[in-house]
């Protein structure tokens, strides 16, 4: 079963991507509390700017929440396009440049991996492969 055949419930979509939204938002606050205690960020990016973008991205999804579904779909391609290229190809660019930008080689992977997670939902979201409930 390919990526594109997959249809989920909107509600567990949304509830899918709030969850990508939160490991986000907490990667970037453990990176900013390891900067403000002394030790280096877990990734190239600066926390608080990668938070504000997270939250950003959370305010996108109240379109689906609110039944908007074309808003809320070229709100993903958005997403896809932003997250897609900071989130993932952006770090492996980094890190082939400038591994000591990253606190260690986990960091850049888990980083990574959110990112990933949010890209495929984002994916999903964007092609429509979503039911929603009629009200």
């Amino acid at each position: 079963m390919g990526l594109f055949q997959i249809k989920i419930s909107l509600s567990l979509l949304l509830l899918l991507q709030l969850l990508y939204c939160f490991l986000g938002i907490g990667f970037n606050g453990v990176s900013y509390l390891r900067t403000r205690f002394g030790g280096r960020q877990l990734s190239s990016n600066p926390p608080i700017v990668g938070a504000i973008f997270l939250l950003i991205y959370g305010v996108f999804l109240v379109a689906g929440y609110n039944d908007y579904y074309q808003a809320y779909r070229v709100l993903m391609v958005l997403a896809l396009f932003f997250f897609g290229y900071f989130g993932i190809i952006r770090h492996f660019i980094l890190y082939a440049r400038t591994p000591e930008s990253y606190s260690s080689k986990l960091s850049w992977f888990v980083a990574i991996s959110i990112n990933l997670f949010g890209f495929l939902l984002n994916l999903l979201a964007a092609a429509g492969r979503f039911t929603a409930v009629i009200k």
